[in-house]
């Protein structure tokens, strides 16, 4: 596994503080339509998380707002995994 992308999952699960965490917003899930409460914890130019409060070496509050990055393309390929949207 490359350095890159265990930094990655670490900052995604909450094991070591994201480069940045927007706290306190919601956004907007392109899969359920739902927006959902949550931090966004981000580790270079990359969204690694959206499950739940995380720490970041830069914190910002982004409460009362509706944070959309950029509609990120959201398909993927369940063919190839077998499983539904909410499973991945």
């Amino acid at each position: 596994m490359s350095e890159a992308l265990e930094r990655f999952i670490d900052q995604g699960v909450g094991r070591k503080p994201a480069d940045i965490v927007l706290k306190g917003g919601r956004f907007f899930d392109l899969v359920t339509g739902e927006l959902v409460a949550s931090d966004i914890a981000i580790s270079g130019d990359r969204i690694v998380g959206t499950c739940g409060a995380y720490e970041g070496r830069e914190e910002i509050d982004v409460s009362g707002r509706i944070v959309v990055p950029g509609f990120i393309d959201t398909h993927l390929h369940i063919e190839s995994s077998l499983v539904t949207p909410h499973e991945f």
